[in-house]
């Protein structure tokens, strides 16, 4: 506890200062023993809990002013009132999120990689488990220059995308598959990442050295999306690091461990050449659209048009895909019946089932197969249609069992772990395990040639991602309720939890 003496050794304006710096770096900060320095202390602590404006208005001053005027506490002296507001607002600026210093830094990044012509350096890819444990995934060197890249892994397998073309080049089995370009899964691209960090909530959340180089750490929390961390060179500007957020027990990291900025790049690097002998496998069905008009003669579709304005067209016979960069949206014509994927959670869009994945919808309306793919699926189907219901995870179904199964759960951890393993992978696919429950309900000794039922009898009618309900149209069971009981995401099973009788 500080005494008179230690105080008289420390101004108020540095403990002030002291107290902002330990809340910027998420620490516990000293609380002053001097009445005038604990009040401020704690408003400043309860601004920093508030949601900051841009900036403080000059009524917020004024009604301050006239606040502290009235105040009945006796007025210290050693800060006039005058320096106390400025005191104040300063310290909205300093704990802000928004604040000067983070902004500093991000419109430093954000100019310094403007003045980008070219970048070429090595990039690492680590995955870590929530133990702790790291493992290097892979290792690529990677040449950037405007809107273009080239990338070259450990085995020699070279990506290229020149803005028109995307391909991928391997030597060792001489083919050459050609990409669309749109939705590139690019891993760290620095011009993207500095924009990301100026478009979304942050906050600088300290310092650390990264590949021998000096970094700040910086906490950027996208709006409905998980936190993550981008480190920026001190002495560049430049990113040089990317954490993601902890996300099915795993965690990557990508990091330059070097980096080259404005040098050379052979214009070759980046043009599309077939070498002699080599087989072109393509995937790249659609051509780039001027417009949608282009796009819709080129596919004879009339698609389902969001509110926003993609930023390009691609389209082919029956298909069409508007790219939004980050997300992109196909639409081709419904030839067949719409068939649920048996990793998918069921949800309902107008009225129809609606295939939710990963960073994926899916659904027919309208005479279309639609397929939402990206960082922004569930945004781009609400305006595409008016209802959407998308179950949320653990939420119970409506309906239970009839007959409860009885469930030993050190069986399931071992089935659980046979999976992980490679084995037996029917168990993370709830309508056939809901398939071999009601088959041994016909057949308790085992089955033997053709089994008692016909598989195209069952159908999923709930699907929550944990909880799943079967139901049959024939057969001694009417119906099958599953849950995943050790993993809830699509690595884990499905096991039998009970079931109705016919």
């Amino acid at each position: 506890m500080k005494t008179k003496d230690t105080f008289a050794q420390s101004s108020p304006e540095q403990e002030l200062d002291d107290f902002i710096d330990a809340l910027n770096l998420e620490l516990r900060p000293k609380e002053s023993t001097h009445d005038d320095v604990a009040e401020l202390q704690s408003l400043t602590r309860n601004i920093k809990n508030l949601r900051p404006a841009a900036e403080p208005r000059e009524q917020f001053t004024r009604q301050l002013q006239e606040n502290l005027r009235k105040t009945n506490k006796p007025q210290k002296k050693f800060l006039p009132w005058g320096a106390l507001v400025a005191s104040i607002l300063v310290v909205i600026f300093l704990i802000s999120p928004w604040s000067h210093s983070n902004k500093d830094l991000v419109l430093a990044m954000e100019q310094e990689v403007k003045q980008l012509q070219n970048y070429h350096g090595i990039l690492e890819k680590v995955s870590t488990n929530a133990a702790g444990e790291t493992q290097l995934i892979q290792r690529t060197e990677i040449w950037s220059e405007g809107n273009k890249y080239a990338t070259q892994s450990e085995d020699n397998i070279i990506t290229v995308n020149n803005g028109e073309q995307r391909w991928k080049t391997q030597a060792n089995n001489q083919e050459i598959t050609l990409l669309p370009i749109y939705l590139d899964p690019h891993d760290f691209d620095l011009k993207k990442e500095a924009a990301r960090a100026q478009q979304y909530p942050h906050k600088i959340a300290g310092t650390d050295t990264v590949a021998g180089r000096a970094a700040t750490r910086l906490e950027i929390a996208p709006p409905g999306g998980l936190t993550y961390y981008l480190w920026i060179d001190k002495e560049t500007h430049l990113p040089i690091q990317l954490q993601t957020a902890m996300q099915k027990s795993l965690r990557t990291t990508y990091t330059f461990v070097t980096l080259e900025t404005n040098v050379q790049v052979p214009n070759s690097t980046f043009n599309y050449n077939l070498p002699e002998g080599y087989r072109i496998i393509d995937q790249n069905p659609d051509k780039p659209a001027a417009d949608l008009e282009e796009a819709v003669a080129l596919s004879n579709l009339s698609p389902l048009q969001p509110s926003d304005k993609p930023l390009r067209f691609f389209a082919s016979p029956n298909r069409i895909v508007l790219d939004f960069d980050d997300t992109i949206v196909i639409e081709s014509k419904a030839t067949t019946p719409f068939i649920l994927s048996p990793l998918a959670t069921l949800g309902q869009i107008e009225g129809s089932p609606l295939e939710i994945l990963p960073d994926s919808l899916r659904w027919q309306q309208n005479g279309l197969e639609i397929n939402i793919q990206g960082q922004r699926t569930e945004e781009l189907a609400k305006q595409l249609a008016k209802t959407i219901v998308i179950p949320q995870p653990g939420q119970v179904l409506p309906d239970q069992p009839s007959v409860k199964v009885e469930i030993d759960m050190e069986v399931v951890k071992n089935n659980q772990q046979q999976v992980d393993a490679g084995s037996s992978p029917w168990q993370l696919d709830p309508v056939q395990v809901a398939f071999t429950f009601a088959a041994l309900q016909i057949s308790p000794e085992g089955i033997q040639g053709e089994p008692p039922l016909d598989f195209n009898s069952l159908k999923i009618t709930s699907n929550t991602g944990t909880d799943a309900r079967i139901e049959l149209s024939e057969g001694p069971v009417k119906t099958v309720y599953l849950k995943r009981l050790i993993r809830q995401d699509q690595s884990g099973i499905w096991t039998v939890t009970g079931y109705d009788p016919r």
